[in-house]
Formats: C-alpha cells, sequence, structure tokens
C-alpha cells in the first residue's frame, strides 16, 4: 500500500543521484587498452627516424594519447548530486571535491534534449538521446546535469525545477521508489572479457 501524499513528502527529504558506473567501467576499459595498445606497438626507432611511415605512427600514438587524455578527464569529472529540502550538493568523488548550493544562488533551472550523435558514411545516427538539466547560477558557471551521468536523473530534475520557488519541498510520490543502486555486473563482465581478449591477441602478435 502506497502511503499518503504528505506523509511521502515528508519522510523522502534526500535524493542522490550516483554516478553512472556504465561511464567508469567504459572510461576504465578505454584508459587499459590504450595503455595496451601503446606498449605492444611502441618502438624507440620511431622516435629517432623521420619519414612518411613514422609520422603515421606519431599520428597514431596521439590518437591513442587523446582517447586515454579523455577517458581520464571523464572519470575525473563524473558527478554524485544530492537534492534535499535546504540544498544541493554537487560533488566529484574521484577529485575529492564538492560544492554546496543554495537555492537563493540559483537564477533558473530548466531542461533540454541530451543527444549524442555519430557520423557514418555522411549520415548521422544517433548513438545516445536523452535529457539534461541546466541551473543557472548568479555570478558563477552553469552546472549541467544529464540523464547519461547520474542515476536517479528523472526525479532529480523534476524537483529541481521547482527549487527557485519560495517554498521547496522535495516530491516523490510521482515515483514508487527511489533506485540508487545500478546492475551492470553482466557489463563489466563483458567488457573486462573483450579487453583481456584484445590484450591477449596484441601480446600475441607484438611479442
Amino acid at each position: 500500500m502506497n502511503k499518503p501524499i504528505e506523509a511521502q513528502e515528508t519522510e523522502d527529504t534526500t535524493i542522490v543521484g550516483n554516478p553512472n558506473l556504465l561511464l567508469l567501467g567504459l572510461g576504465i576499459f578505454t584508459i587499459l587498452l590504450s595503455a595496451t595498445t601503446a606498449y605492444y606497438t611502441f618502438n624507440p626507432k620511431y622516435f629517432t627516424a623521420i619519414n612518411v611511415e613514422n609520422i603515421f605512427v606519431w599520428v597514431f600514438a596521439g590518437v591513442i594519447a587523446l582517447f586515454a587524455f579523455l577517458s581520464v578527464y571523464m572519470i575525473f569529472t563524473l558527478k554524485k548530486v544530492t537534492l534535499t529540502n535546504t540544498g544541493l550538493n554537487i560533488s566529484y568523488p574521484f577529485l575529492n571535491t564538492s560544492r554546496d548550493i543554495s537555492f537563493d544562488d540559483v537564477c533558473k533551472v530548466y531542461d533540454q534534449d541530451y543527444d549524442i550523435k555519430g557520423s557514418h558514411n555522411y549520415r548521422l545516427y544517433d548513438i545516445y538521446k536523452g535529457k539534461k538539466t541546466i541551473i543557472e547560477i548568479y555570478d558563477a558557471k552553469n552546472i549541467v546535469i544529464t540523464s547519461l551521468e547520474v542515476t536517479n536523473y528523472a526525479i532529480l530534475a523534476q524537483n529541481l525545477k521547482n527549487i527557485t520557488k519560495s517554498y521547496f519541498k522535495i516530491k516523490t510520490y510521482y515515483y514508487d521508489t527511489i533506485v540508487n543502486t545500478q546492475r551492470y555486473g553482466w557489463f563489466v563482465f563483458w567488457v573486462f572479457f573483450i579487453y583481456f581478449l584484445i590484450a591477449y591477441i596484441i601480446y600475441k602478435k607484438y611479442s
């Protein structure tokens, strides 16, 4: 039996959006794969001679380094969002930093589509379609929270839209439960299985 609306509003005073483990797994996978590929393809002679072939090697090394850098950046910018009836906290677990935001400092909150597109044969296709919430703050940089990077995005976005109202209280009765857990066990298994398979193939080819 569902609790009365008034009781749920009083008791459920905190909503937590944890970092998306899917992005964390992808970031770690890319870093490991980049490091493995660089290790087994690196040859000091490419850095002592200059010709067309060596230029391609430099470009290849640059692409690997770029993917590794972007993966590290993605991991360190993963957010944890905590919303209560009195304030908002944005923390970055892998940087060990956090930021408390008073509702009085918020100018406006709105959402937009958040789409990631790829291209193939000069045609665009959707990789991910979701939403993002933009929090405008007086005299500070806007905060952007996307449905890709945190759990419980839908209920967070629903409540964040109301934090500029004179009397704000978290409402959760639109949802039966708040799910903070993520079930990516099989995904993580296959990601690392594929990594070790690729690493083994590279090892057999270059060792």
